[in-house]
């Protein structure tokens, strides 16, 4: 696979940040959200220059950054025991009441946690004690820390098995791009699933996904062809999200074509971003791939009668882009513009957006279109190399049956499943 070296900087960059964050799992990099409690110093988010020498954090770094966790924790002890902040029952925690999620933000152990989230899943929650006799589930505990045999699964990644960040979608796509020959553009339907889980544990904010799309369009032909046109995407990899700082994840992405052809093809995809921790995300994407394929098909254009041979080999889209990812004023709701280019010479625009419309449901729409270079020599056919997608989904949240909190919880998925518009085709000859 080509890798550009810049492409590679980056990508050692996120591997540095990875290995930093597991030395350093005792120091979380996300704040308390203490509003109106923890001072404004602790509050304000580090300098990237801060950011970067935190990577590199001594021992004795570590040490002054737990005695400040201490002091913090006095210094909100002093607060509730002076009545500032209201004291909150936990009996509902007690191993008799089985396990209560809880919506809203919870500190545990330093860890600021936004969303819907089981206290039974962290460091200091009754944890393996509440198996021990199968007082829960009847059965003991794993590495995990969670009951075994009846909500975790330990192989070959560790984690529990919920569906918390499951979302199901369902809508409308149009698209088009060089395996349309120039001609009719592409319509139909769109479905799939997506759903993310913290890896290995809840400590560390690394979250594993997977998820499919399916498509149906042409559902009666196109000018040149009674075929319709099906196509399956997989989407899984790993990422990280936080409340500010290096954010990011790597996916795989695999797409199977059926029209007039049979494609198949797999990419890489991958972005890193500084998020603010006011308002706000700056960072930049890429898909990689140098794998071809080859089409060997012929078709009756419009007006003629003797057969067109197609035939020619074709990859997958290198693009690059940044960009910019606001949370909306919506509770839950993002918006995302990007701008950028791709490895033959076109440039790119695109946007994405995410915006709750009841507790359960929120609308998707999405856009991504490739401009075709101008080509003095006359050799290229400007309609053949533009490519472009559009969609409009309707995303149901079954489990959280809150859009909102889905909008906010670090374990759902970074990436969304591979389509059209993140996976594009042309001919490399």
């Amino acid at each position: 696979m080509r890798v550009f070296p810049w492409i590679l900087t980056l990508l050692t960059a996120a591997c540095g940040s990875v290995i930093a964050d597991l030395a350093t799992a005792a120091e979380p990099r996300e704040p308390a959200k203490l509003q109106h409690v923890v001072s404004d110093d602790y509050n304000r988010p580090p300098s990237p220059a801060k950011a970067i020498r935190s990577l590199f954090s001594t021992d004795q770094d570590r040490v002054f950054a737990a005695r400040q966790r201490v002091a913090r924790a006095s210094y909100v002890a002093s607060k509730v025991q002076a009545g500032d902040i209201e004291q909150v029952d936990y009996s509902v925690l007690s191993e008799t009441s089985g396990t209560m999620p809880m919506e809203g933000e919870i500190v545990m152990e330093g860890h600021a946690v936004a969303g819907m989230h089981d206290p039974m899943t962290y460091h200091g929650g009754p944890g393996c004690t509440s198996c021990q006799g199968g007082s829960n589930c009847g059965g003991s505990c794993d590495s995990c820390g969670v009951c075994g045999p009846c909500d975790s699964i330990c192989f070959p990644l560790c984690f529990r098995l919920n569906l918390e960040n499951l979302s199901v979608r369902a809508g409308v796509q149009g698209f088009k791009g060089p395996m349309n020959l120039g001609m009719d553009g592409s319509f139909g339907f769109l479905y799939g699933v997506n759903w993310g889980v913290p890896l290995f544990s809840r400590d560390h904010g690394f979250g594993f996904q997977l998820g499919v799309n399916g498509t149906n369009a042409n559902l009666h032909g196109a000018s040149f062809t009674d075929d319709h046109r099906d196509q399956f995407f997989l989407t899984t990899g790993f990422f990280r999200r936080v409340d500010w700082g290096w954010q990011g994840g790597l996916v795989y992405d695999h797409m199977s074509d059926h029209w007039y052809y049979d494609v198949d093809a797999s990419q890489i995809r991958g972005e890193l971003s500084w998020k603010f921790q006011c308002k706000g995300e700056f960072g930049f994407w890429f898909t990689a791939s140098d794998e071809t394929s080859d089409i060997d098909e012929q078709i009756i254009l419009p007006g003629d009668t003797a057969p067109t041979f197609v035939n020619g080999s074709y990859q997958p889209h290198n693009m690059f882009a940044f960009f910019y990812r606001t949370p909306l004023e919506v509770c839950g709701g993002e918006m995302r513009f990007s701008g950028g280019w791709t490895d033959n010479e076109l440039g790119l625009i695109g946007a994405d957006a995410n915006v709750p419309i009841t507790k359960c449901l929120s609308l998707e729409t999405n856009f991504l279109y490739l401009i075709p270079r101008n080509d003095n020599d006359g050799n290229l056919d400007e309609s053949l190399s533009e490519s472009w997608n559009i969609g409009i989904n309707l995303v149901w949240y079954p489990r959280a049956c809150s859009s909102a909190s889905a909008g906010k919880n670090y374990y759902r998925p970074l990436f969304n499943v591979a389509h059209n518009g993140t996976f594009s085709m042309y001919p490399t000859e």
